[in-house]
């Protein structure tokens, strides 16, 4: 567990009140754990968020955290809702409103408390996992770098991990926990990717998991450099055009298709919290062709939070 102890001590300091989301599986009371030995536990509040989508087992789930925290002398916070029915009513995807709505009860919780971080107990084999999918089903460079170590408020400590050394420590120190039953239900994408598909890679490369990791670092550093790149082309770009928010269509035009979509993204990842989702292939193209065929000329396009008006030789765009 040496890379916890790196990680945990790069970010975290002992005046620091930090939030634990446990769920009650392996990887989380393990965390739980850890941190009970190296941080005040009156600096300590576990955060359980119960989905209702497993019945009788949910509240075991939670009775087991609800315990350890209690016989630990840690603060312990709840929340319930019915993921299932929300996800019914909003006719979205069970597991993307899941996901919202656990964060979003961690957020409350951290703002009650005035914590700094939320910690999570994503370990190396969920980055793997969220980098696979991220590739079969987007194929963007931003999905490939998986998740960070620090993401905001969340801070992820057992990111470079194996869930093998977190089942051996687990065992070591005789810490309790339950099973997750839905990690068994094909009908959720990343058990298919975990139970199916990464068996099968692992035949052809057994270290396909630091493999993976080593790719989302790699793509982090890639992202983080064009960032860095849009933000000063974008600086440029309004100071030459003695407007804020603008560019000069010749001036874009002059670049490579490669840096045009690049720039295009980054307005859109901008406007849209970080995140790419929606963005395909055929919309940048289309946000392309809006600024480059409309020179001399006005218009305005939309696309969900980007708003971009064409006026004369100049763009301008609102995030």
């Amino acid at each position: 567990m040496k890379s916890f102890t790196t990680t945990f001590s790069r970010h975290i300091q002992p005046t620091d009140t930090i939030i634990l989301a446990i769920s009650g599986g392996v990887d989380s009371m393990v965390l739980l754990h850890l941190v009970s030995k190296t941080h005040p536990k009156d600096k300590i509040v576990v955060a359980h968020f119960d989905h209702a989508l497993r019945g009788a087992e949910s509240d075991g789930d939670r009775e087991l955290v609800a315990q350890v925290a209690n016989e630990m002398e840690i603060v312990f916070e709840y929340e319930k809702k019915d993921i299932g029915k929300l996800s019914q009513i909003e006719k979205s995807s069970l597991e993307a409103v899941a996901r919202r709505e656990r964060y979003a009860f961690l957020e409350r919780v951290r703002t009650k408390y005035g914590a700094r971080y939320i910690l999570t107990a994503h370990h190396a084999d969920d980055q793997a996992e969220t980098i696979l999918m991220n590739l079969i089903k987007w194929g963007k460079l931003y999905g490939l770098s998986g998740m960070s170590v620090v993401s905001g408020n969340i801070l992820r400590p057992f990111l470079w991990v194996a869930k093998s050394d977190i089942r051996t420590y687990a065992q070591e120190y005789s810490i309790n926990y339950r099973e997750d039953s839905s990690n068994q239900d094909t009908d959720y994408e990343r058990n298919r990717i975990r139970r199916d598909i990464m068996p099968l890679i692992r035949t052809m490369n057994p270290s396909i998991e630091e493999t993976l990791a080593e790719l989302g670092s790699y793509i982090q550093d890639v992202s983080l450099y064009m960032v860095q790149e849009m933000e000063d082309w974008l600086r440029l770009a309004s100071e030459n055009s003695w407007k804020s928010d603008s560019f000069l269509i010749p001036e874009f035009a002059s670049e490579s298709e490669y840096l045009q979509k690049e720039i295009l993204t980054y307005l859109y990842r901008d406007a849209h919290g970080g995140s790419t989702q929606w963005l395909s292939r055929g919309l940048l193209d289309e946000l392309r062709r809006f600024v480059l065929e409309g020179s001399n000329s006005h218009g305005q396009k939309i696309i969900r939070e980007l708003r971009l008006e064409r006026r004369g030789e100049r763009v301008y765009y609102s995030l």
